[in-house]
């Protein structure tokens, strides 16, 4: 019986489809007779010779290169990306997310690194989706080993694609008059060692102290897997995280920006009252007022 080619790795498949070509041009034998030496379905090796398809699945390639929109990628989808596997043998990249600036983002890289637009949709539970056929980047995004090379080139794009999957800034501000305004930056995922590698990716490229926690276990989230947290909590730190990374997505940055501007004007003790007077509370999240009146700007964008 012919072999899997689904069951064969990348380099394995485009090795035989190499010397199927190469069989082909040199010796001119027939499909039937390369199908029989190579161990291969006939109707496999005709599509290959007449140019109707490849190992590579499309002739879309992604462009592996390390490059900035590569390296964002990588850390969104390790994030909150799927990477499907369907028993068609299709292989589907997928971001489903709340934010339009992140998956807008997340778009825009797969554009770069397809060299083809994407688009956006949402679907009917009000999801932003981004959607990508390909083996080559379901590979390439399933094996932390093989993204090593494009981090290691553009490090801060990566932890951001994380931190804008998993982050937010943290922020705390009692209404008493004595509440003590609370903040720092956290990064929740379930993989231990994918935290401990990004806290030593932060510290070594950039400077940046982190502590690993392991979260409290909730009924709804974390019955069954321990959830750990990276917290930045010095403000010395969260300065270089908003100066070497920051977020992509706005309403991320704009609170963490704003939440340091408080803090170095009036300190913990007042900043709080400050930002509730530029912030209300719904429910478990910071909604910024609708006052009409512009923010101070202290030499960054706070009112885009």
């Amino acid at each position: 019986m012919p072999r899997r080619l689904q069951d064969l790795s990348l380099d394995a498949r485009v090795r035989v489809y190499a010397r199927v070509l190469r069989l082909r041009h040199d010796r001119r034998v027939s499909c039937e007779t390369i199908a029989k030496l190579l161990d291969l379905p006939s109707s496999t090796v005709y599509n290959w010779i007449t140019g109707k398809n490849s190992p590579l699945g499309s002739f879309v390639i992604p462009t592996l290169t390390p490059s900035p929109s590569l390296s964002y990628l990588a850390g969104a989808m390790l994030g909150d990306g799927d990477l499907i596997r369907t028993t068609s043998y299709h292989y589907l990249l997928r971001l489903r997310v709340k934010d339009l600036d992140f998956a807008e983002k997340v778009c825009s890289c797969f554009g770069s690194v397809l060299g083809k637009p994407k688009i956006v949709r949402k679907d009917s539970h009000g999801f932003y989706l981004v959607r990508v056929w390909s083996r080559i980047l379901y590979e390439y995004l399933s094996y932390t080993a093989a993204i090593r090379k494009t981090v290691d080139r553009f490090p801060s794009e990566f932890v951001q694609g994380f931190a804008d999957a998993e982050g937010s800034p943290a922020i705390s501000a009692g209404c008493s008059r004595n509440s003590s305004f609370g903040f720092y930056i956290v990064i929740v995922n379930t993989d231990v060692r994918l935290l401990k590698w990004i806290s030593r990716l932060m510290k070594s490229r950039f400077g940046i102290d982190s502590r690993l926690l392991e979260g409290k276990k909730h009924r709804s989230m974390w019955s069954k897997v321990p959830c750990y947290y990276l917290k930045i909590g010095r403000r010395s730190d969260q300065e270089l995280f908003a100066d070497r990374i920051g977020f992509a997505i706005r309403r991320k940055q704009r609170k963490m920006l704003i939440a340091l501007e408080l803090l170095r004007r009036f300190g913990p003790s007042k900043a709080g009252a400050e930002w509730r007077r530029i912030f209300k509370k719904r429910g478990r999240l910071w909604i910024i007022r609708d006052s009409g009146e512009k923010l101070w700007s202290p030499g960054r964008d706070l009112n885009s």
